[in-house]
């Protein structure tokens, strides 16, 4: 087989790397070797005694070849291990050793014809026991470590070495307790042996971790990053795959995580995206895969960051689109399917090494927003090719970091206008996550609210809402509407204006709200319900503390907003009913007591109190009691409690809330709870019922007392007007399972 040809495996005869998968097993016999490096005198052979010494090996080797292909013949099914014929070789082989011994002492004459017959011999998986058992391989490892071997000598110690150990362990363990890894990684030194000594090393390290650890504090790793970005590499690119190999068993030990050279992926990157000497498709696979297991550690990241090798990073991406899917002028006609398949996963893995590497605090500092590397990211945006998309959506999302580098994206470099047109075309469920949380990122910030409002993303929203079958794009799609409202009139407008003038249409009295509050009603998924839930919270809140409009205008709008969505309720209920999620909840009763200052929203907050499911954690709030299980020890009733028996089929408790601010949030909750109560009583007392009113007008007094010193309403609007601002570290895993904690941004 050719040096071009390497296939996936453990090669066996460097010559012609023969590869096999095949595993061999057996019981190490501890059989001691002469040291060829100590001999008495009378070890020395005349020349006739070498010559036959010779021939006698070579007849050994010739018979048993002989007889194997006869047995092939006779029976081509694959047999089980003959353990009488291993023995029977062994015994063979044990006769010779003493005569290779004097041989070796005698002048090496005939020294290099025998053992490249041992060599030969050693491809065959039958001899490769025998040949360790026998002592022969402790006998060359002894005479590789010699210094002064003819180069032809030390080619085929090498062959033997490197055949005997493909698939067998026993063998690989021999070399692994005598030292003489060593040794063998010190051919490295000489260029011309690379061919040999690199497969050599794979078959002992493959599939054999005694090896691999023994390898990696020896230091291999850095010599083979040294020779593969150094001036021999043109000569020997055959066994760079080989190369690569190794490094992927090596940095797997943690060992060499210290020991590597942090430039070790530059380097591999930089062979990878050489265009003076492209390698071929194989090759690129092996260096850009070799590189990003490097890369999953922070030593080599940061390294990536300080030493400039993103620019290498991209180029390599763009490379695997235009150089094997589109460019024929390397000599390559294009992937198969094997090979797309590969290519794709190659920039999967890319991508997510890229997105852990711009999550670092270092790539911040060395990539401005403004920059030539960010601008061949905003390019990105707009390519054909997804994963480009994908991997430029979210490097320069987690760029988007702070308020400064959100508005200076928004205003400066305008990214939100391809990210919007993404949106507005894309189906892929990656590109599209990527893009809003780049999105929601950059909406943080006051100043970009309205800009991006008026962008138009709001015209492409609701195609991904209504995405049933992809539910995390579909949340990521209502958190970026709500983020974008929050605040900002205008976009609150937007999300609530009539979808059509004409007034003969059904649309006329439905809005993009609408879409949202038909979604709430058929989902069943509670993050969505509760996304929904704190949009819906998030436009009542700028309904009733927005002041750029006169009061009297305000209340039109309001009274307006109630008219199109009798339905709002719904979920307002579901947002302080729930006790999944307690900090939303809070956030309810803030937005309710809010409402209730003016007759429209207390009117509303008036019917959302006739459901038991709103009214009872009132109630509960006020009175600090669980009523429902008290009722039956109570001697006296009271009204509240009048009302609970009448409305109440079950009995309801409230989850108790594991974290330590768990009290001072409950103070807090029921400070709006009364803020609300006494509203209500302000804004509709005078059209409840009096058994309605008597019972409300109690819950004050009650709450009142518990609330104590804590009534100043500016204190509570201070409070939850700071908006907790998180913004979301993009990465591929994000992109493709949402996290949990999304739902709290």
């Amino acid at each position: 087989m050719a040096p071009n040809e390497i296939q996936k495996g453990a090669p066996t005869d460097p010559l012609d790397l023969l590869m096999s998968n095949s595993s061999s097993t057996g019981q190490e016999e501890n059989t001691e070797s002469p040291n060829p490096l100590q001999a008495p005198a009378d070890f020395i052979m005349s020349s006739e005694e070498q010559a036959n010494v010779s021939n006698a090996i070579k007849s050994m080797f010739d018979a048993r070849d002989a007889e194997d292909e006869t047995m092939a013949d006779a029976d081509d099914e694959e047999s089980e291990v003959d353990l009488e014929d291993q023995k029977s070789r062994t015994r063979n082989l044990r006769e010779i050793l003493l005569p290779l011994t004097r041989l070796w002492w005698s002048g090496h004459q005939e020294m290099e014809q025998v053992t490249e017959k041992l060599a030969d011999g050693s491809r065959d998986p039958k001899w490769r026991i025998p040949l360790g058992d026998s002592g022969i391989i402790n006998f060359y490892l002894q005479l590789l470590s010699t210094e002064y071997l003819i180069h032809g000598l030390r080619i085929h110690i090498l062959r033997l070495i490197g055949n005997s150990c493909a698939d067998t362990d026993q063998n690989r363990a021999r070399v692994v307790s005598s030292t003489s890894l060593s040794p063998i990684i010190f051919q490295l030194k000489d260029v011309s042996l690379l061919p040999f000594t690199i497969p050599v090393l794979y078959n002992i390290c493959i599939d054999y971790e005694p090896a691999q650890k023994q390898a990696s504090t020896l230091s291999l790793g850095k010599q083979l990053i040294g020779l593969i970005g150094g001036p021999t590499l043109n000569d020997n690119r055959a066994f760079l795959g080989y190369a690569c190999k190794l490094l992927d068993l090596l940095i797997a030990h943690p060992s060499e995580v210290d020991l590597a050279p942090e430039n070790s992926p530059i380097v591999l990157l930089k062979i990878a995206s050489d265009r003076e000497a492209p390698c071929d498709m194989e090759d690129y696979l092996a260096l850009v895969n070799t590189s990003m297991a490097y890369l999953q550690y922070e030593k080599f990241q940061k390294a990536l960051i300080a030493q400039g090798g993103l620019d290498t990073t991209l180029t390599v991406l763009i490379d695997s689109y235009t150089r094997f899917d589109s460019q024929p002028s390397i000599g390559y006609s294009g992937p198969d399917e094997d090979d797309a398949k590969a290519l794709s996963e190659m920039r999967t893995k890319l991508n997510h090494t890229l997105s852990e590497v711009s999550a670092l605090p270092e790539f911040k500092e060395a990539c401005p927003v403004v920059s030539p590397f960010t601008s061949s990211l905003r390019r990105w945006l707009s390519s054909p090719q997804l994963q480009l998309q994908v991997c430029a959506c979210i490097i320069l999302g987690n760029l988007a970091r702070s308020d400064a580098a959100c508005v200076e994206f928004v205003h400066t470099s305008q990214v939100h206008n391809p990210l919007i047109a993404i949106l507005t075309d894309a189906k892929d469920p990656q590109l599209l996550h990527s893009a809003l949380g780049f999105l929601k990122n950059l909406a943080l910030p006051l100043q970009n609210k309205e800009l991006i409002g008026d962008a138009g993303v709001f015209e492409v929203l609701p195609r991904l809402w209504h995405l049933d079958n992809l539910q995390q794009v579909q949340f990521s799609s209502i958190s970026l509407a709500r983020q974008l409202v929050n605040g900002t009139f205008e976009n609150v407008r937007n999300v609530c204006k009539r979808l059509t003038d004409d007034e003969d249409s059904p649309a006329n009295m439905r809005t993009r709200l609408s879409f949202l509050i038909a979604l709430f009603d058929r989902t069943d998924v509670e993050p969505v319900k509760m996304e929904i839930s704190r949009l819906v919270t998030a436009i009542c809140r700028v309904f009733n503390t927005y002041t750029g409009r006169p009061s009297e205008e305000m209340e039109v709008i309001r009274l307006k907003f109630f008219k199109m969505h009798p339905d709002i309720g719904r979920p307002l209920s579901f947002m302080v009913s729930q006790t999944k999620w307690p900090v939303v909840r809070s956030e309810g009763w803030f937005v309710f007591a809010l409402m209730a200052r003016y007759k429209d929203g207390a009117e509303c907050i008036s019917n959302l109190l006739n459901e038991v499911s709103v009214f009872q954690p009132l109630v509960e709030l006020l009175t600090g009691k669980d009523l429902i299980d008290s009722k039956a020890s109570a001697s006296a009733t009271s009204p509240t409690q009048l009302l609970l028996e009448s409305q109440t089929p079950g009995h309801i408790s409230s989850t108790p809330e594991p974290h330590a601010q768990a009290e001072e949030m409950a103070r807090l909750d029921r400070e709006n709870a009364v803020v609300l109560i006494s509203e209500m009583l302000k804004n509709r007392g005078t059209d409840m019922a009096v058994m309605r009113r008597t019972l409300f007008e109690d819950l004050l007094k009650g709450g009142g007392e518990l609330v104590m010193s804590y009534k100043d309403n500016g204190r509570q609007g201070d409070r939850v007007a700071k908006e907790k601002r998180i913004r979301a570290n993009l990465s591929m895993q994000e992109v493709a399972v949402q996290a949990a904690s999304e739902l709290f941004e």
